[in-house]
């Protein structure tokens, strides 16, 4: 056993270490250092450095290009929602987790959404419904278009921290199509429960509006298997 080498904790430390002091020398407007600079300032080898990089670069953190250095990317919703997701693959967690966990938060997020709901976003959301309808016999845009019904809800909510870990839940199921039921009559009654659940939304009944979706998500549950 190598007596000087690092342990995971001590591995995680120093990674922390460089993400924060990238992330500071970023926010100052300062250029961010390269490997060398990196190794010298933390005294550890190159190679220590390029691994901790790596990770950032995976995470899409920063964007490393030969004889350009590297620079930190925008770090918006989207990019967080991505890093997310990264992570939820690599966890490996079972499916019906991620519509239990989608149960908690969108079932929950539809007082706001009704609250802030615009004409614009009901007619979104009224549009997805339709072309769920239009490709009930294509199974893949079908689905694409459910995926979108219920991003369109988690932006009615104008939470960005709620459309942050929700966006990474619902996208997640892009990955679970192929499960699905290969019957138009399977998305054609899915496009009807989501109509009644945007109707309910128009009359601004917020205990319908969540029996409804708790009860569209929980019959995934059965529907999409392991």
């Amino acid at each position: 056993m190598d007596p000087y080498a690092e342990t995971p904790c001590e591995e995680e430390q120093l990674f922390r270490e460089i993400h924060q002091y990238i992330l500071n020398q970023s926010k100052s407007g300062k250029k961010i250092d390269t490997e060398n600079e990196l190794a010298r300032r933390f005294n550890i080898t190159r190679y220590k450095v390029r691994k901790a990089l790596g990770v950032l670069s995976q995470m899409g953190i920063i964007d490393r290009k030969p004889k350009r250095g590297m620079k930190l990317l925008d770090l918006g919703p989207k990019n967080i929602s991505t890093q997310i997701q990264t992570q939820m693959d690599v966890a490996n967690f079972d499916v019906r987790e991620f519509i239990e966990a989608r149960l908690l938060i969108e079932v929950d997020i539809i007082p706001l959404a009704i609250r802030r709901m615009t004409p614009a976003l009901l007619g979104r959301l009224e549009d997805a419904i339709n072309r769920i309808e239009a490709y009930a016999n294509n199974p893949r845009e079908a689905d694409r278009w459910d995926r979108e019904f219920h991003l369109l809800l988690l932006e009615a909510c104008g939470n960005r921290v709620l459309q942050v870990f929700s966006a990474a839940l619902v996208t997640y199921f892009d990955k679970t199509t192929d499960r699905l039921p290969n019957d138009p009559h399977f998305f054609i009654d899915v496009a009807m429960k989501e109509r009644e659940l945007v109707n309910a939304i128009k009359l601004g009944d917020v205990e319908r509006a969540k029996a409804l979706l708790s009860s569209h998500l929980s019959e995934q549950i059965t529907i999409v298997p392991n």
